[in-house]
């Protein structure tokens, strides 16, 4: 019989699959380089059926004792990284079985952390780019006054903050460097459901084409020609400081 070649037994072996997230992150959810290996091995038994691959096995393959891959398993298991279950056949035999839903969901909080620290760090980015922003159209700093206006925008009324600067350039062009009146542009905007930057300029550009073309019938007939808004701002409460 001809010996089998060694790319037959490389794919007769199968392989392991193991996600980037944990090769890449296994320290932080506090599991050492020698329980990751356990865990390898173990898994590499699981995937092919093997649900409680035997202790001296998984030792010789990492040249150890069968005492250290106890010990390992059992701080895992300490460790709240995976668990040892018992599973009942159809015919009622019990057999234990190794599950590692612990390990995934610390890995997958983990990950939800790294998110949630990356979105603040972008969003208190932004908000200095924006206050940065406002202050270099204004030509000076702002005052603890208007300071808490723009936190209040964003933190109280959550508009975004390309919605603000929208509001800001609109203020500008007209020549209002007020912020009572940015305010009112944006309670005007979300008023009408404004709320993204995509939106708010489809809307300008369709009030535009509306009241220029307006703007030229009308001069056609006076003969005159009037300068048109760029968004007609609703009046301030009277009754609002």
């Amino acid at each position: 019989m001809a010996k089998d070649s060694f790319m037959d037994k490389y794919v007769q072996a199968g392989s392991t699959v193991v996600s980037n997230l944990l090769l890449h992150h296994y320290h932080e959810i506090g599991m050492s380089t020698a329980e990751l290996m356990v865990y390898l091995e173990l898994r590499s038994y699981i995937d092919r059926g093997q649900s409680d691959p035997a202790v001296s096995q998984v030792a010789k393959h990492l040249g150890t004792s069968e005492e250290q891959v106890y010990d390992l398993i059992n701080q895992m298991i300490k460790d709240q990284l995976m668990v040892q279950k018992m599973a009942k056949s159809a015919d009622g035999k019990e057999s234990m079985y190794y599950d590692f839903g612990p390990l995934l969901h610390k890995l997958a909080r983990l990950i939800e952390d790294h998110q949630d620290a990356e979105q603040q760090k972008q969003a208190k980015g932004q908000r200095q780019e924006l206050f940065n922003t406002i202050e270099t159209e204004f030509g000076r700093l702002l005052n603890p006054m208007e300071m808490s206006m723009v936190n209040d925008w964003l933190d109280r009324d959550h508009y975004q903050v390309a919605v603000i600067k929208l509001a800001l350039r609109e203020a500008v062009l007209g020549g209002k460097y007020n912020f009572k009146y940015i305010d009112r542009i944006l309670a005007n905007w979300a008023h009408k459901n404004l709320h993204t930057p995509q939106v708010v300029e489809a809307e300008l550009r369709k009030f535009d084409e509306q009241h220029y073309t307006t703007g030229d019938h009308q001069s056609k007939q006076t003969g005159t020609s009037q300068p048109i808004p760029l968004f007609k701002v609703k009046p301030a409460d009277q009754n609002k400081s």
